[in-house]
């Protein structure tokens, strides 16, 4: 059985939808992203899950059980809110306690999940005293320790800047393993998703496009959104390549070209060339391969295998 299950979950406000009849399935252990740029429903489907807002249509189960018109202090669900919302007056350990006063808990909890987390050695500290990864973690582990059914993240990276951002979700994905604690996340972050979750929805306009584990809705997008929006992606005739199953050559077989730019990324260089009819294309390469300049003439191929052909 699903931990939560939507069932053609529709949301609108005067003079606009904002959730169109979604429907999906998050299993039980699994790191769920709903995934989608801003404005496309993403959050107004979490706070419904939370029971921050009420369908117009549609059914919430949790754990098979109906939730949708339950208060959010009766649903075994718990929410993780971007800016964290910790009580800067309140120690670490008191904040972590705060949900305990209304529902079953004790001091050993309370120790256990701090471990959890690794914030015994700052239980003491209050907020003004913690970095960014560090209050987030605060904010997990009051969440937690309420052992929810499921666990809600709007946006929980968001507030991080890139270099910790990278290394907090590698410790949240580990996190997650270890509490076994079902997490549903929302981001707009590509790179987040596709590197954290188990499972992918992304959402466009208020619809659901697709679902599925990362690397088919990368390799396998039944959408031109869900492509394009899962990376860089260049469409040929009618199919799309993605830059890095493109060779570049200076001969043999393929497509004429010609370079156009070259930008250096570090590991990889980004070759923008032209083809003959006109169409830009861009090619991803590992750096020492790249010794292409601008003006070059070069030979442009890829399998057929790694072309996508979406269904819209």
């Amino acid at each position: 059985m699903s931990v939560l299950s939507l069932r053609g979950v529709t949301k609108e406000f005067p003079g606009h939808r904002a959730v169109d009849a979604v429907s999906f399935d998050v299993e039980s252990g699994q790191l769920f992203a709903l995934l989608g740029p801003s404005g496309c429903g993403k959050t107004t489907t979490l706070r419904m899950i939370a029971g921050f807002e009420t369908p117009n249509a549609g059914d919430i189960l949790l754990n098979g059980a109906p939730i949708t018109h339950l208060p959010p202090y009766e649903r075994r669900v718990n929410t993780v809110f971007q800016n964290y919302a910790l009580f800067p007056h309140l120690t670490a350990r008191q904040n972590v306690e705060f949900g305990l006063r209304y529902k079953r808990g004790n001091a050993s909890s309370v120790d256990s999940v701090l471990d959890l987390v690794q914030m015994a050695h700052k239980a003491s500290s209050k907020p003004a005293k913690l970095s960014g990864g560090e209050k987030q973690r605060i904010a997990l582990a009051r969440s937690l320790v309420l052992a929810p059914d499921l666990l809600l993240l709007d946006e929980p990276l968001s507030a991080l800047d890139p270099n910790l951002r990278k290394q907090v979700r590698g410790e949240l994905k580990a996190l997650q393993r270890r509490t076994g604690v079902t997490f549903l996340m929302v981001t707009h972050d590509q790179e987040e998703a596709l590197s954290m979750a188990d499972t992918i929805g992304v959402m466009h306009a208020g619809r659901l496009e697709q679902v599925g584990p990362p690397e088919e809705l990368y390799v396998r997008p039944r959408t031109r959104f869900v492509a394009g929006f899962l990376g860089a992606v260049n469409w040929i005739d009618g199919a799309g390549v993605r830059p890095e199953a493109i060779r570049v050559s200076r001969d043999g077989e393929g497509r004429e070209a010609t370079v156009t730019a070259i930008t250096f990324l570090g590991n990889c260089v980004h070759v923008e060339a032209e083809l003959t009819a006109g169409a830009k294309i861009i090619c991803e390469i590992p750096r020492p391969q790249s010794d292409f300049q601008p003006g070059d003439r070069v030979r442009l191929s890829w399998r057929d295998a790694d072309e996508m052909r979406p269904e819209s």
